[in-house]
């Protein structure tokens, strides 16, 4: 097996820990999955909330303040596509919450995983950010 093979396989071992944590909102383990300098980006964020958040703390910061404000929380990855000749990973996925309150919130992603030394390093998230608007409206009154 060469380098390559063996990275992604760890890497696409890593994606699939990624949901599987986030799925059982285990942040405190699922923020082991990242590189200290590891960004998440949002090409196309809801209104009011920002294009990236940038630092394993930041993330991890971020993501629990999010789950705090779930009553209930479910991630299914539904494809995974590892690229041919990097280290990248493609993921097709659905999320489904209720936020605190009873509103509720569904959409379908698609996430490009970049890694470094076998951690995440860059996660872009691409999804309907008119549909994300309730979490990022729930959060501003949170």
């Amino acid at each position: 097996m060469t380098d390559l093979h063996a990275n992604q396989a760890r890497n696409l071992e890593t994606v699939r820990s990624f949901f599987d944590l986030l799925h059982n909102k285990d942040i405190d383990n699922w923020a082991g999955l990242w590189a200290e300098n590891g960004r998440i980006i949002v090409p196309y964020p809801s209104a009011g909330f920002g294009d990236s958040i940038d630092g394993k703390a930041a993330i991890v910061d971020a993501f629990k303040s999010l789950f705090g404000n779930f009553e209930s929380f479910e991630s299914e990855m539904t494809a995974i596509y590892p690229a041919a000749d990097s280290e990248a990973v493609v993921v097709e996925y659905r999320n489904r919450a209720v936020i605190k309150g009873g509103t509720e919130y569904t959409n379908s992603n698609i996430a490009v995983f970049r890694f470094e030394n076998g951690f995440i390093a860059a996660y872009h998230d691409y999804f309907d950010p008119r549909r994300f608007q309730v979490v990022v409206d729930a959060l501003a009154k949170g």
